[in-house]
């Protein structure tokens, strides 16, 4: 699900609220920035994802690597089986300087590591933060 970075963030039929922004909601369609994070954000961006918020059923899937296989299930399903760590449930929520709450999905970390998404720079420099996680 593609969202630009930054817009006002939404979810279901709720109004917009300007002081939470989408960030990291990539699509393959959508080009996004690239380039090289520093070492200390990737650090405090895989400890925010292991406590993802706002979680739903099932999980989405990494849309910008190469499709996952499609095998059997014991049932005889045609299932998909992608690799953990390309498929997400959830998001974070990491409060900004400027009072903003950037949040994004949890695959953002897949992201920024195996596609090299390249985030805003305020979410860099609020997520080196680590009390700047916001709740639900």
């Amino acid at each position: 699900m593609f969202f630009a970075d930054l817009t006002p963030y939404e979810y279901g039929p709720c109004q917009p609220n300007d002081n939470l922004v989408n960030v990291g909601w990539l699509a393959r369609e959508h080009p996004f920035a690239s380039g090289e994070v520093p070492k200390e954000f990737l650090m405090a961006l895989r400890k925010l994802v292991a406590s993802p918020v706002n979680l739903y059923r099932g999980s989405h899937i990494c849309e910008l690597c190469p499709a996952p296989p499609l095998r059997l299930s014991p049932g005889g399903i045609p299932m998909l089986y992608p690799p953990p760590e390309t498929t997400g449930n959830g998001e974070i929520r990491i409060r900004g300087l400027r009072g903003l709450v950037y949040v994004a999905p949890v695959l953002v970390a897949h992201y920024v590591e195996a596609h090299k998404y390249l985030p805003p720079a305020e979410f860099i420099e609020a997520v080196a933060s680590s009390s700047n996680v916001a709740g639900a």
